[in-house]
């Protein structure tokens, strides 16, 4: 009923165009013309030189006192210290693997790809009919491909060196050429192990491998074992995945394929996912470094894992950032900044060692909720698997650490409190204004409000005791910061003679600040300052009447900005927002438009328009060729996932909502399968009737018919409503 292989027809110009297989650490995409162009890339290939942290001697209130005599401008970009250098500028960066192709004999090209989602193989039907099959091993960075027919007829390796934009950036920054050999290559890295590419071919069968010096070894496997585990793998997964039918042929398809690439990228076993995944073109440098964005990215990313019910594949994730380099970077971040020993400060662009890579500044450094956001990983985490053990060892020390450095942030204002400076992610870096930061972000007034009440949940959970703080702040922190404009409107009125006439009247609207003073003045692509709605769900579920309009005119007045400067990720976080309050009209016109801007031939998103029109963000470089500049992230499909399943259900002010952003002509058409909400519950049906399952037992409470309901589950009860 949900689940159809995938095909794409060849040609298929450029890797991101192409299908792709991966196990969450090595990938390959497979695409071309007259050959078979195989693209590699790994997770973990990384160039470390050049990564920065907070040096000493800079403070939060030495911030803090230059805002109070200065502002916010620019100007306080200047207080940060950096590392000098004295060679070329160098930054952490994911390197560029190179690819292999296969030749064919004669006039021989593919024909068409098909993935079979039951198994995870990639079949490319050649124009002669015979066939080849590519299977990419879970557990190895292997990749099978089996020819039995034997239509390939010769193997050329291409190293990431041979393609001029590469190489120069290569050059650059101190790489040698790589050394070629008969059936592979190998590039040394200045001080990261070398990268090993080989293939061989045994019998019918080649088998393509990319090696890292240090890697432990991998178990060898024959192609019918490799199929056969990775069989067994995916077929458990699918099983236990979230499955959505709605009358939509296009998006039902992009869907499965979204899922299927979320489990390629973020496997259990693997390697944590950055923009890119394992999926990296071999023509340029990776763009941001590939690193790891924690100011909406990763968390786009890895948002679907909970509700589509495989959270285990957020451990690579939590695996990387317990790390002891990470830890490391993120509590001296930490302690320089605050002067604490128990803090967690992420910078907003970093590798795999927490080390930034984009420069340090107020951007960089002045948005904690880089790590609240990633907070909510770990909570859902717990709130989808209820390990205990993982909430007290993991979740804990993460998310308090996290509000550790909110806590040194606060200031006692009257008897309220208040964040004296911070950032609203991005608004400076992509808004032309005199401020980079202000006093009370609404989006980290949010994530204060969010972090302080799980860390609430969690004491009572492990029978700690709160802090006073963490009691406090829901009364006297502001949930958000306010703007007040004053709005000329027109009326009509009986004049003197008893003839109608247009008057105006004035009438003051309240709404949503970025930080205080600042409207959102003119088209964002990140929604931060409605962070109350999500991510971080911050408001109670029963608003005054006055907070009510205030969240209406805000939404309305962040529509009337306008769409034109969004980018490939922005169209799926407010389909969301969109869902929350209940639009259900609003998500579908906006996915439709996101499909013809920032969707490939492929079906993945790409970072720049595909034509110039509608959006204006970064017009000056859609006249580049595709097939040297095109940009891949993964925000844009997982994001999209983490859309669609909350248009069927999710939960918001602690009420489970079904699909709520759904279109009226869907309804008699839709159905979901498995959903998993917070708590160990299991969403299944049609808006006409859906069963709730509940597998650890617990409180569920939820809106169906308009009408907020409690039900109290046994373990493995199921509820049925009509």
């Amino acid at each position: 009923m949900f689940l159809d292989n995938f095909t794409l027809d060849f040609p298929l110009p450029r890797p991101h165009c192409g299908l792709v297989l991966g196990n969450g650490n090595f990938g390959c995409q497979v695409w071309g013309q007259n050959d078979l162009c195989l693209t590699l890339g790994r997770s973990d290939c990384w160039d470390h030189r050049g990564g920065e942290q907070l040096l000493p001697g800079q403070t939060y209130q030495d911030f803090v006192q230059f805002s109070k005599e200065h502002g916010f401008g620019k100007g306080i970009n200047a207080l940060f210290r950096r590392k000098k250098s004295d060679g070329p500028l160098l930054r952490p960066q994911r390197v560029p693997i190179g690819r292999v192709d296969l030749h064919f004999s004669g006039d021989v090209v593919p024909m068409q790809g098909c993935i079979d989602y039951a198994t995870g193989e990639v079949t490319v039907r050649l124009s002669n009919n015979a066939s080849i099959a590519l299977n990419l091993d879970l557990e190895s960075p292997t990749l099978h491909i089996h020819d039995p027919e034997q239509q390939i007829v010769a193997v050329t390796g291409r190293p990431s060196w041979e393609f001029p934009q590469t190489r120069a950036w290569l050059e650059n920054c101190g790489f040698q050429p790589p050394t070629i050999l008969p059936t592979g290559w190998r590039q040394e890295l200045p001080q990261d192990p070398a990268i090993n590419v080989a293939w061989k071919q045994v019998g019918r069968n080649w088998i393509v491998s990319v090696h890292q010096d240090g890697d432990a070894p991998a178990p060898s496997a024959s192609p019918k074992a490799v199929k056969e585990r990775n069989a067994r793998w995916w077929q458990a997964f699918w099983d236990k995945t979230a499955q959505l039918s709605f009358p939509d042929d296009f998006f039902r398809t992009f869907y499965q394929y979204a899922v299927y690439k979320f489990a390629c990228a973020t496997h259990p076993n693997g390697y944590a996912c950055g923009l890119q995944g394992p999926w990296h073109e071999e023509y340029q440098k990776a763009q941001w470094s590939g690193d790891y964005h924690f100011n909406v990215n990763v968390q786009e990313i890895y948002g679907p894992a909970c509700a589509l019910g495989c959270p285990e594949h957020l451990l690579p994730l939590f695996d990387m950032l317990e790390s002891a380099d990470f830890q490391q970077t993120l509590r001296d971040n930490a302690r320089v900044l605050f002067g604490i020993d128990d803090g967690l400060l992420f910078t907003h662009a970093v590798d795999d060692r927490g080390k930034q890579c984009g420069g340090i500044s107020a951007g960089a450094v002045l948005d904690p909720a880089c790590g609240a956001w990633t907070a909510l990983l770990y909570w859902q985490y717990w709130q989808a698997t209820g390990d205990r053990t993982f909430l007290r060892q993991r979740a804990w020390p993460f998310i308090h650490g996290v509000m550790r450095c909110y806590e040194e942030m606060l200031r006692p204002d009257g008897r309220k409190l208040c964040l004296p400076l911070a950032i609203s992610a991005e608004y400076a870096s992509s808004v032309n204004t005199a401020n980079v930061c202000g006093r009370n972000p609404s989006y980290q007034l949010a994530a204060m409000h969010k972090l302080a009440a799980i860390l609430v949940e969690a004491s009572k959970l492990l029978g700690l005791t709160p802090k006073p703080l963490w009691l406090e702040i829901p009364t006297r922190l502001p949930k958000f910061s306010l703007v007040r404009k004053i709005k000329k409107i027109a009326d009509m009125r009986r004049g003197q003679d008893g003839k109608p006439e247009i008057y105006y009247r004035r009438s003051i609207e309240k709404h949503i600040a970025i930080w205080e003073g600042q409207d959102l003045d003119v088209c964002h692509r990140h929604h931060s300052h409605l962070g109350c709605l999500y991510p971080f769900d911050s408001l109670p579920r029963e608003l005054s009447p006055e907070e009510e309009k205030i969240l209406d005119d805000s939404i309305d007045h962040w529509i009337a900005k306008g769409m034109g400067l969004w980018s490939e990720w922005c169209f799926p976080w407010a389909a969301i927002i969109m869902t929350r309050k209940g639009l259900n009209e609003a998500p579908m016109p906006l996915f439709r438009l996101w499909k013809d801007i920032f969707l490939n031939e492929g079906l993945c998103t790409v970072y720049l328009p595909r034509f110039r029109g509608i959006i204006a963000h970064r017009k000056n470089d859609l006249l580049k060729d595709k097939s040297s500049s095109e940009i891949m992230q993964l925000d844009g499909n997982m994001g999209a996932i983490s859309a669609f399943l909350e248009m069927f259900a999710h939960v918001h002010a602690g009420v489970a909502r079904f699909f709520q952003g759904i279109p009226a002509e869907w309804r008699p058409h839709c159905e979901c399968r498995r959903i998993a909400l917070p708590g160990g519950f299991l969403v299944s049906g049609s808006p006409a009737k859906l069963t709730i399952l509940s597998r650890r037992g617990g409180t569920l409470c939820y809106e169906w018919k308009k009408q907020i309901c409690r039900h109290d589950f046994a373990p493995g009860e199921s509820l049925v409503l009509k």
